[in-house]
């Protein structure tokens, strides 16, 4: 009966051995926007045996759970297919979002805060004489790319606008308490014209800023 006993429990137990499940994590590079974790989970749930994806938009790492079968050149296959450039690598601690390009050289522009640290009134900080615009973005937006790349190109047109970077990280840091409660979505873009009116804008809304620009 002992050798019948042992012979079930084993019989019983691997079954259960062979659909273990593992979580790995992994690094990824060559994107620029937290919602390009969507086109790599969709690739992923096309494998058999991947259970669950989480992706942390700040340090840019995918944690997969998936069958002990499941390898880990199949889920880095899956994130190069999801788009062109993108690469994983095995382990925490190397994904990076592509880097934002420089402003032109003699643009008059500055970083203000990289940590979503908070940095005072935005009137104590309006360079005098000038437009000022307060860029308020995270490298995890998308959207907020395509406002800076109009930033930089208005920095070649017009000499009368400074430029000033506020990387809020989140919904919840410091410098998101400061802004107010009128701040909700990203982008968010605030314009300080040389008589002190204020004009807040939500989103690309290209044809609010020109007109921000314009006001005096």
């Amino acid at each position: 009966m002992t050798r019948a006993f042992l012979f079930a429990a084993v019989a019983l137990a691997a079954p259960a051995l062979a659909h273990a499940d593992r979580t790995q994590v992994y690094s990824v590079t060559g994107t620029d926007c937290a919602s390009c974790a969507d086109a790599i989970r969709a690739e992923l749930r096309k494998i058999p045996g991947v259970r669950k994806t989480e992706f942390d938009k700040h340090a840019v790492e995918l944690s997969v759970s998936m069958a002990d079968s499941v390898g880990d050149e199949a889920v880095l296959a899956a994130i190069a297919r999801a788009g062109k450039g993108w690469k994983g690598l095995v382990g925490a601690g190397q994904g990076a979002y592509l880097p934002i390009p420089d402003f032109p050289p003699g643009a008059d522009v500055l970083t203000l805060t990289e940590d979503g640290s908070a940095i005072g009134p935005l009137p104590r900080l309006a360079v005098a004489g000038k437009y000022t615009v307060f860029d308020v973005y995270a490298e995890w937006c998308g959207p907020c790319r395509e406002v800076d790349e109009r930033l930089r190109k208005l920095a070649l047109e017009r000499k009368d606008v400074a430029f000033r970077k506020l990387n809020v990280r989140d919904f919840d840091t410091p410098l998101a308490r400061e802004l107010g409660p009128d701040f909700e979505t990203l982008p968010h873009v605030v314009v300080l014209t040389p008589g002190g009116k204020r004009v807040d804008i939500s989103g690309t809304d290209f044809e609010k800023l020109d007109l921000a620009l314009r006001t005096p």
